[in-house]
């Protein structure tokens, strides 16, 4: 009887250590495209994306919010500023978006003049 480890367990372990290695890689490359596409620091998206559990889910929601990431494309084209304005201001008069995010977008809007 052999007392040493089973070739089968060390092969899964080499397999799991390589596809941690492999994910870890992919989170960094998505989280540091994220943030270049919306004009943030990408070796603070990557800093937030190793350290944190939901780094990853925090990039994508500052670069969403930015206006420039994933989510922008959401936005019709051939809208003017001002249109796109006055709707933002309608949907915080209904309260659909909070002060918050109305500045955050009224922000965006500016900057995309």
């Amino acid at each position: 009887m052999d007392a040493g480890i089973p070739s089968w367990f060390a092969a899964l372990a080499v397999l799991m250590a390589a596809a941690g290695i492999a994910m870890t890689i992919y989170r960094v490359t998505m989280a540091r495209q994220m943030a270049e596409d919306a004009g943030l620091d990408p070796d603070r998206a990557t800093a937030m994306t190793l350290l944190s559990d939901d780094g990853l889910d925090a990039t994508y929601l500052a670069s969403s919010l930015r206006g420039t990431g994933p989510a922008a494309g959401a936005q019709p084209a051939g809208r003017s500023a001002n249109e796109r304005l006055r709707e933002l201001e309608q949907l915080r008069d209904e309260g659909l978006v909070s002060a918050a995010e109305y500045e955050a977008r009224r922000q965006a809007i500016l900057d995309s003049i």
